[in-house]
C-alpha cells in the first residue's frame, strides 16, 4: 500500500501470474511475506475434520497468495479452506488430491527452499512454486473454489467497495459507477 493509501499494482510476474490463473483483477494489492500463522490459525486448523494443520495452512496460504488481498482478514479464506475440507470429508478422491497436492507443493519447496510453502516468507518464492504447478488438476480445483468462496462472498463485496447487484435498481450509469476508491 501505498503512503496515500492506494493499492501499488503488481508486478509484471505477478500479474503474468494472476492473468493465466485466471485472477487477472485490477487494482490488487501484493501481500508481504509477514507473518501469517497466529495462534487463532492454529486454533482453527485444528478444528478442521479431514485436512491437518500443515494442509490447512498451506491452503490458507495459496488463498492468499492467488487473491492477494492486504484488506482482508484470514477469515475470509478460512472459509474457503474450510469449504475444502468438508468436501475432502465427503469425497475421498477430493482429500486424495488435496492431500497429495499439498504434499507435492511443499516437497517443491523444500527441494528449492529447504522450509515448507507456507513457511516461506518471500511472496515471489511462494508464487514461482505455484506458477510450477497452475497446471495441475489440483491448483485448478483450489484456485476455482476460491475465486468463488472469495468474490461470492457479500462481506468482501463491502471491503472491495462492490455495491453488489444493481439491476433490480436500473442499473450502475445513474447511480455511482465510478464511485470505487481503490482503483
Amino acid at each position: 500500500m501505498k503512503d496515500d493509501g492506494h493499492m501499488e499494482a503488481p508486478s509484471p510476474e505477478r500479474r503474468e501470474f494472476m492473468k493465466r490463473s485466471g485472477a487477472a483483477v485490477a487494482g490488487v494489492g501484493v501481500m508481504s511475506g509477514g507473518v501469517l500463522f497466529s495462534a487463532a490459525t492454529e486454533t482453527w486448523a485444528a478444528r478442521l475434520s479431514t485436512l491437518n494443520a500443515v494442509q490447512a495452512k498451506t491452503l490458507l496460504r495459496m488463498a492468499r497468495d492467488i487473491y492477494p488481498h492486504d484488506q482482508m482478514r484470514d477469515d475470509i479464506y478460512q472459509v474457503i479452506v474450510d469449504n475444502l475440507d468438508a468436501a475432502a470429508e465427503k469425497d475421498g478422491a477430493m482429500n486424495e488430491m488435496l492431500v497429495e497436492g499439498v504434499k507435492d507443493l511443499n516437497l517443491l519447496s523444500e527441494r528449492h527452499h529447504g522450509r515448507e510453502f507456507a513457511a516461506l516468507e518471500q511472496e515471489r518464492d511462494r508464487v514461482a512454486l505455484l506458477q510450477q504447478i497452475e497446471s495441475t488438476p489440483f491448483f485448478q480445483k483450489v484456485r476455482g473454489d476460491m475465486i468463488t468462496g472469495i468474490y461470492n462472498n457479500p462481506d468482501v463485496w463491502k471491503i472491495l467497495g462492490y455495491e453488489g447487484a444493481s439491476a433490480h435498481l436500473g442499473g450502475y450509469l445513474k447511480r455511482g459507477f465510478d464511485d470505487i476508491n481503490w482503483l
